[in-house]
């Protein structure tokens, strides 16, 4: 019993020590002299807000954070199905189309992009892999068929995105129209395609 005195009792004492430093400190602050909010924040005003107010702020803030987790986590899922995406070399595929046209005037350097998605194409005609190309029309008209590396593409389509120097190539899967992308920019020389 003497024994649980003693600890109690010593515990007591470490608590009132404690509490009294504290105080002490508090009514001092850490240099010696008192100090007060004003002293601690300069050039700020200290506003009072109500409960209501902080919670809706506590709210926001959670409501953020759960928007940054979520976008974490698809950016995490996107990186994690590209991982397994070889780079797709765009025109590496001679086609039978291909073999009837030679190598024109280069138009120019550009930047290469993919999609995908079945459908119709702002021509009217149906997408196709190794021919279905978008360009910006004031760069490249509608219906011209381009040399990209092996391959004759016709531009059939636009895009929202594709303006100037850029082409988007259309491919039948998700992961070839990554793949062209996913390891940084590709970029070709574009000729134009004149028949043999």
């Amino acid at each position: 019993m003497k024994m649980a005195g003693l600890k109690t009792a010593a515990a007591t004492l470490f608590i009132t020590a404690l509490v009294s430093t504290s105080a002490l400190a508090a009514a001092a602050g850490p240099t010696g002299t008192a100090w007060s909010d004003e002293s601690m924040v300069k050039g700020y005003e200290l506003v009072q807000s109500s409960d209501s107010e902080m919670d809706a702020e506590i709210q926001a803030e959670m409501y953020a954070e759960q928007l940054l987790a979520e976008q974490l986590k698809a950016l995490e899922t996107a990186a994690k199905q590209s991982a397994g995406n070889p780079v797709t070399k765009v025109g590496s595929v001679v086609t039978e189309e291909t073999t009837h046209y030679k190598r024109g005037n280069m138009i120019g350097n550009f930047k290469l992009t993919g999609y995908y998605g079945a459908g119709v194409t702002y021509s009217g005609a149906y997408t196709t892999a190794n021919h279905t190309i978008a360009a910006d029309l004031g760069v490249i008209p509608m219906g011209t068929k381009v040399f990209i590396n092996n391959t004759v593409y016709t531009v059939e389509d636009i895009g929202g995105a594709v303006k100037g120097n850029l082409i988007d190539v259309y491919y039948d899967t998700y992961a070839e129209a990554a793949g062209v992308t996913d390891r940084g920019w590709q970029y070709a020389d574009v000729y134009l395609a004149v028949p043999v």
